[in-house]
């Protein structure tokens, strides 16, 4: 069962407003940990603009911190990278016979800029360079190519057979094809600045990406479970109550929760966890 919880009962609603307080102040209290800073960075095209970046270090140092000091709750700290960016804190307890599973975390944008330095600029042109005289000197070996495999076609007077019944003839006989793969391999040797562009493309490359900063870009706003799978910035926290469903065996998990069926005493106790939550993050970061 996902808190907050769309009933009506007293214990759904204690838990909705414990829930409450706990976004409210984990908000407040991860808020510092976001702070942006202004830098000068350069575009694709060259120019230097100002962007700001936080740094993701600081909310696993807050995540850190804030598991350190609770009592009866174990957890760990998950970082994704790619196409969503995550560091998503995870704590769980067990009590009686309920799991009770909570997450906070934030989700954000990872850009990629160059640094503002005269060095990406003249290796961006080196590579334009590179390229455009690569392509044309790559076109000219294309056509001499073409043009000693159709003399060779020719030589074997197979130059007026039609295309599916030469791809048939050279399908058959794999010693031609490789005869036609050698005249093809001896003209492109023929051009080594060819085979040094390529090498000289990759070091540009690699020289390029070292100059490559990552700016990290979050809002400080905190967004439901739907906006998180989404993919939108924001703070995320949520929390799962889940019954240990001892018949599908041991550690299986049935995510219905019969409140009405629930204890007082276990209600009680789920509630001094969740008061323990709003005080660590009331008090300790402080």
């Amino acid at each position: 069962m996902r808190i907050p919880i769309n009933q009506n009962d007293d214990f759904s609603k204690n838990l909705n407003d414990h829930f409450a307080k706990i976004e409210d102040t984990h908000l407040e209290r991860i808020k510092p940990f976001l702070a942006a800073r202004e830098l000068n960075v350069m575009l694709q095209d060259g120019s230097v603009t100002k962007s700001s970046t936080f740094d993701p270090k600081y909310v696993v140092k807050f995540y850190r911190s804030f598991l350190s000091d609770l009592k009866n709750w174990k957890g760990d700290i998950q970082e994704t990278t790619g196409e969503l960016n995550r560091i998503t804190c995870q704590i769980s307890t067990t009590l009686d016979n309920y799991t009770i599973k909570g997450y906070f975390g934030i989700q954000f944008h990872v850009l990629p800029y160059y640094k503002p330095d005269n060095q990406v600029i003249r290796l961006q042109k080196e590579l334009f360079e590179l390229s455009t005289k690569n392509s044309a000197l790559q076109e000219s070996v294309s056509n001499i190519g073409n043009s000693t495999i159709k003399q060779e076609l020719k030589n074997m007077a197979l130059d007026e057979l039609e295309f599916e019944d030469l791809f048939e003839k050279l399908f058959q006989n794999q010693e031609l094809i490789g005869k036609l793969e050698e005249k093809v391999k001896n003209i492109e040797e023929s051009y080594p600045e060819l085979n040094g562009a390529e090498k000289r493309k990759g070091s540009i490359i690699s020289e390029l990406d070292d100059l490559v900063i990552k700016l990290y870009q979050v809002s400080a706003i905190t967004i439901d479970y739907n906006k998180l799978m989404q993919g939108e910035e924001g703070i995320i926290v949520y929390f799962d109550v889940e019954t240990i469903d001892k018949k599908k065996g041991r550690g299986k998990q049935n995510k219905s929760v019969n409140f009405e069926a629930m204890k007082s005493q276990t209600k009680v106790r789920i509630t001094m966890l969740f008061d323990e939550i709003i005080s660590v993050l009331r008090h300790k970061f402080v």
